[in-house]
């Protein structure tokens, strides 16, 4: 496959913290073999972000989205008569809060996040998921422009509206330098 994804945002920040966004992104999945378009989705949203300092070593960050992720899929062979190209197409609701803390060199970053998604194409009709995310990361600098940082990650999905179990619970770890 070959993939390709771009975004642009407009964004207004005023001196209280407060900052508004709104941007659009393009993804797309190529097959190199078939040469198709398996997958393509526009995704317009707008969001809201509050940052404010709790004390010397410590920052607060609110974030809030809406947006409507706008997919197409190639049908696939083993699907019923009810599947539909717009099927993944749905409107999220998002919030986020996370703490940075400067500890020595070391900032340690605990972050939740929550997102409701609602589709209404396809299989997916009357599909609603509620997900949530517990992150926790800790970064440190090796120079002014290269950090290590170590994360984990724990989400689920709840799903609604659909006779398949679209439930699940991940866990991610891992190390990154960059």
């Amino acid at each position: 496959y070959n993939s390709t994804g771009a975004y642009a945002l407009l964004l207004a920040q005023f001196g209280n913290g407060w900052s508004l966004r709104a941007g659009v992104s393009y993804s797309m999945d190529r097959s190199s073999e078939m040469d198709t378009e398996d997958y393509m989705e526009i995704y317009p949203n707008v969001g809201v972000l509050k940052s404010y300092v709790i004390n010397d070593s410590t920052t607060a960050i609110f974030d809030a989205s809406i947006g409507s992720h706008q997919a197409k899929i190639e049908e696939l062979p083993f699907t019923t008569g009810d599947s539909h190209e717009e099927e993944l197409s749905n409107i999220e609701y998002a919030a986020s809060y996370a703490i940075n803390y400067e500890l020595m060199s070391f900032t340690i970053i605990p972050k939740y996040k929550v997102s409701y998604k609602s589709y209404d194409e396809g299989l997916n009709k009357n599909r609603d998921d509620m997900i949530h995310d517990l992150n926790f990361k800790i970064e440190y600098p090796l120079s002014e422009s290269l950090k290590i940082s170590t994360f984990y990650d724990y989400s689920t999905r709840n799903t609604d509206g659909t006779e398949q179990n679209q439930d699940f619970k991940n866990y991610d770890y891992g190390i990154v330098l960059g």
